[in-house]
Formats: C-alpha cells, sequence, structure tokens
C-alpha cells in the first residue's frame, strides 16, 4: 500500500482523527480500550519476569485481534517543531529497530490546529508539524518483538493499523491502547479482558 492508498484509507475509516496514537482515545473514546501491560498498572518492566508478562499479555493480544501472521501498517513519525531555526529539507530517520524498514511520508500534521490539550496549554506554537510516515510489516511475534519492547522502554513511538480486522493497535510505555470498529466490539473485548483493564472509570 502506498502512502495515497492509506491516507484515503485513513480519511474515510478515522475521519476525526490524525494519525498520532495518544490523541486516538481522546477522539474515539466509546471504541478505544486499554490494556495495562503490568499488573497493578505498574509502567516499566524491572526484570525479566515482568518482561516475560508483558510480553505475554501483548502477544495475547494481537494474536486474539489480527492472529499471525498478519499484513499490519506500522505508522510512526518526527515532530519538526516551528522553533527550530532553519532546519534542514526534513526527512524520516528511523530509530532503533525500525531502521532499514521502507518508510513513506503522509500529509503532516499542523499540530496548533489540535484540539487542545486541557492539561498542557499552549502545547504547540504555528508552524509545529508533526510528520507521519508509514509502511507494511508481516507481523509475527517473531517481528514485533523488537518493536513490542522498544515501545515498552520509551525508545521509540509507533502505532499498528489492521485493515482487514478493523482496528488499530497503539502499545505505548505501560500498555496498549485500541481503537475498535465500534462500541459493541469493544466492550466484548473489554469483557474478555477484564483482568488486565484499569478498574478506573476513566479506564486509563
Amino acid at each position: 500500500m502506498v502512502a495515497a492508498d492509506f491516507h484515503a484509507y485513513w480519511c474515510s475509516t478515522y475521519p476525526e482523527a490524525m494519525p498520532l496514537g495518544y490523541r486516538l482515545r481522546i477522539t474515539y473514546p466509546d471504541r478505544w480500550l486499554r490494556i495495562h501491560s503490568l499488573p497493578e498498572a505498574q509502567r516499566y518492566p524491572g526484570d525479566d519476569a515482568d518482561w516475560a508478562e508483558l510480553l505475554g499479555r501483548q502477544f495475547a493480544l494481537f494474536a486474539d485481534l489480527v492472529s499471525q501472521p498478519a499484513d499490519l501498517i506500522l505508522v510512526t513519525g518526527e515532530y519538526e517543531m516551528a522553533a527550530v531555526a532553519a532546519p534542514p529539507p526534513w526527512a524520516f530517520t528511523a530509530e532503533g529497530c525500525l531502521r532499514g524498514m521502507a518508510f513513506t511520508a503522509l500529509p503532516p500534521v499542523a499540530l496548533s490546529t489540535l484540539p487542545p490539550n486541557p492539561h498542557v496549554p499552549d502545547e504547540y506554537e504555528p508552524g509545529d508539524l508533526y510528520r507521519p510516515v508509514c509502511t507494511l510489516v508481516r507481523w509475527t511475534a517473531a517481528v514485533g518483538e523488537g518493536i513490542l519492547r522498544e515501545i515498552a522502554e520509551g525508545a521509540i513511538q509507533a502505532f499498528f493499523v489492521s485493515i482487514e480486522h478493523a482496528c488499530l493497535i497503539a502499545p505505548y510505555d505501560g500498555g496498549v491502547d485500541i481503537i475498535f470498529s465500534d462500541e459493541a466490539t469493544r466492550n466484548q473485548f473489554r469483557d474478555r479482558y477484564s483482568r488486565w483493564v484499569s478498574p478506573r472509570a476513566d479506564g486509563l
């Protein structure tokens, strides 16, 4: 899938959202579910047992959502801030285990046009951009382990889109956010994974 095809799919399927993983739960609260990677909302793994628990949960979730192997679109990107004097012509620089993947650029996001974040007033200035990119990956647990580990450590940010299974999977350093096709499907998975879901009313 080329960038133009993915952009058209995104605009038709997630028309109210920008391709920013951390913003998706705000845009689609009725279709959103958060799974914690570790018991008691522990954010980062501290030993091998924690890593085994984190990867076990996330692999089980991916297998349930999209099976394997699965063709997924990985979306990541970079920020470009207007305050940086005379930035060079932009080109995406992949970090960590994303190096070597063939990314294509998507239309940039003007960050100052996003709905304001009540927790961070004046978060962005006019001219600040987020430049998303995407690539197709053939998902298996073996392929995904390095990506999930680096996301869990906060080293990279990325999320996955499954066109076939109509869901969006956004791991972060603490858990996984999922956007389903509808509220009923979200509720089914919320019940299925109730042991891994936050007891808080807001689901965080």
